[in-house]
Order: C-alpha cells, then sequence, then structure tokens
C-alpha cells in the first residue's frame, strides 16, 4: 500500500519510498507553446506503475519543465491523480516563487488527491548569490504550509533550475522551525557528490532523513555510502531519477544488484546508464535534457521546443556504443516502454525482440 504521511513521517528512512521516478509529461499541439496530453499522460504513468515503481514525482523539473506556468503545473497534478497506479506513490514538486495563495491551493487539492509527500526547492526569485539565510526565508512558509496540512515534506537543492543551491545547514535550520517535523527526505541534484550528497548523509542534524539521490551518475556512490551512513546500518540512500523514466528496466536491474552489494555489477550497469546520460548534457556540469528521449519514447516534444534529428541520433550512438549487449538491450527497451514510438522498430531490434 502507499504509505501515509504520518507512516513515513514515523520513519522515514525506512518508509519513505526508495525509488522514484521522475516522470515525463507527455505533450501534444504546436510551438509556441504544447499541452499536456492527458490520455497519453495517464497511460504512461500507469505503465510505470504495472512495472511497480514505488513512487512516481509530479511536476519535475526535467528538461524544460520547470518553465510551466501555474495552470499547466495543476492541471499536471490532476492528471496524475486519476491515474489508476495502485501501490505506486504520487510525490509532487511545488515552486515558492508561484506564492503563498497559489501553493495553499494547491496544496489543498494535493492532500484531497492522496499526494503523501509535497518537495520544496530554493525560488527562482531569490538574488544570485542567495545565502542560507535568505533561502530559508524563502521556504519556510512552504514548509509551515504544508505541514499544516499533514503532508509529509521534501527539502530538494537544484541549483542548475533554482539559481540557488539548498545547503545541508539550511535543511537543518528549516527541520529546527515550525513545521519542521514534517521534513522527511532531501533530494539533491548536484553534479558534485562530494560537496552536496556526501555533506547531507554525514550531516548530524539529519541523520533521521532519506537522503534522496538526484544526479543520476552518481547513483551507484550514494548506494553505497547510505548503510554507512545510518546508525542501523539501513539503507539511507534512496534515489529520484529522471532518466529511470527511459532507462526503467536498467535502473531496476542496478538496485536489485545493489541490494545484492554486487558493487562492481552496479558500477558497469550505472556506467551504462550515464553514456545514456551524457548523450543529452549539453556540457558536461548541466544536467541532461531528458526531453530529448521523452520524444523518442513517443511522449511528444517539450513544451516549449523541438527535439531536433541530431539529438536524437546523438542517443541511438550512445546506444550503440554500449559494450554491453545486456545494457543497451535493457535501455533500448524501457525507451520503447509504450510500444507505438516513432523508433518503436528502431529500439525493439536493439532490444532483441
Amino acid at each position: 500500500m502507499v504509505p501515509t504521511p504520518q507512516q513515513i513521517l514515523a520513519d522515514p528512512v525506512g518508509r519513505y519510498p526508495a525509488t522514484t521516478v521522475a516522470a515525463f509529461d507527455p505533450t501534444r499541439g504546436e510551438l509556441p507553446r504544447r499541452e499536456l496530453d492527458p490520455g497519453r499522460t495517464v497511460a504512461f504513468l500507469e505503465r510505470l506503475a504495472e512495472a511497480q515503481v514505488p513512487a512516481v514525482l509530479i511536476a519535475s523539473s526535467t528538461g524544460q519543465g520547470h518553465l510551466r506556468t501555474v495552470d499547466e503545473l495543476e492541471a499536471w497534478l490532476a492528471c496524475a491523480a486519476e491515474a489508476r497506479l495502485g501501490e505506486t506513490a504520487r510525490i509532487a514538486l511545488l515552486r515558492p516563487e508561484d506564492g503563498e495563495a497559489v501553493n495553499a491551493r494547491l496544496l489543498d487539492r494535493l492532500a484531497d488527491w492522496g499526494y503523501p509527500v509535497v518537495f520544496f526547492r530554493p525560488g527562482t526569485d531569490l538574488p544570485p548569490g542567495a545565502g542560507d539565510d535568505a533561502v530559508v526565508a524563502n521556504l519556510a512558509p512552504c514548509v509551515q504550509a504544508a505541514a499544516r496540512r499533514g503532508l509529509a515534506i521534501g527539502l530538494y537543492t537544484i541549483p542548475d533550475v533554482s539559481g540557488t543551491a539548498l545547503t545541508p545547514e539550511a535543511a537543518a535550520r528549516l527541520l529546527k522551525g515550525v513545521g519542521g517535523d514534517n521534513i522527511a527526505a532531501i533530494k539533491v541534484t548536484e553534479a558534485d557528490f562530494d560537496a552536496s550528497t556526501a555533506r547531507f548523509l554525514a550531516h548530524p542534524d539529519l541523520e533521521h532523513l532519506k537522503i534522496v539521490q538526484g544526479w543520476d551518475p552518481h547513483l551507484a556512490r550514494a548506494l553505497r555510502a547510505g548503510p554507512a551512513c545510518d546508525a542501523g546500518g539501513r539503507q539511507r540512500a534512496g534515489i529520484t531519477s529522471g532518466l529511470m523514466s527511459l532507462a526503467l528496466h536498467q535502473y531496476q536491474h542496478i538496485l536489485a544488484q545493489a541490494a545484492e552489494e554486487d558493487w562492481d555489477e552496479v558500477e558497469r550497469a550505472q556506467r551504462a546508464a550515464s553514456a545514456i546520460f551524457a548523450s543529452m548534457q549539453d556540457s558536461p556540469g548541466s544536467f541532461a535534457d531528458l526531453q530529448r528521449a521523452k520524444y523518442v519514447m513517443g511522449l511528444g516534444h517539450p513544451l516549449t521546443g523541438e527535439v531536433t534529428g541530431e539529438q536524437v541520433e546523438r542517443i541511438f550512438a550512445a546506444l550503440d556504443g554500449l559494450e554491453r549487449e545486456a545494457d543497451r538491450a535493457r535501455i533500448a527497451r524501457g525507451l520503447d516502454l509504450m510500444g507505438d514510438g516513432p523508433f518503436h522498430g528502431r529500439l525493439a531490434a536493439l532490444a532483441g525482440e
């Protein structure tokens, strides 16, 4: 069953979903602005649920997702609430810059729709170089509002999108403030593992929280570090992955091998996934534009842009260049999850089907 907020808060390390797919947002229509495709969205989310993923993140900042208007964000959250997901939890991401009134309305709806967890990242309205004082002031009203509605809360650092990082020290201050008892997890999407994820895992004030790895190439390191950072040796590191939207079977393989502590296989399988990640990066320090894979899967072009043939071929070149056939087949199966995308035949052949 989907854990309740109360169950998660009673044991964040044990009950917060270990794996969350940062779900793609299927789109339709033409530029200058596309729209959400409700039927395709429900079908995609239900495919993920059929694969027994523990949770999906809605309104995630994959590709150009952070450019949604408030109305688009609300439509995305509402559409996801209609999908029949069984034991797969829905997790939401809201934005401080949308304002307290908007977030109050959305939080009421999330509670009604049965979303157990809501995440907040620092707002894009913060000035460049904002320090911990400004970040805490920016996020505190969001934390308090979500706590009043009984939701479990996640904090999120993704400076590529927000422009400002959340530090472990700022997170610890929010934890001690009003509503901080409802904080269960921190998601870390930063390029430098040692300067980000490792510091969150090591901070003594955060030791009871799940630390969720969001920069995909760091997954293997996070999974190895997680048990060493828990007094009882439990896995403190979780994962929220946009790449898992397209490489579902590869990630399930990685996680299964991590559970068996076969770290050599985890590393080899992770390298293959990271090669696909790199094929969608425009620079090594920038998060991959996963909307390119969304198009390959038959889930539409980005909200405000268009995927080029050259970008598609970079993905296929990375697939062709993988050393191991098993990695290639698993990732191709993930890209062909819907079974009817524009590259179905090509992907099926790579998957050996």
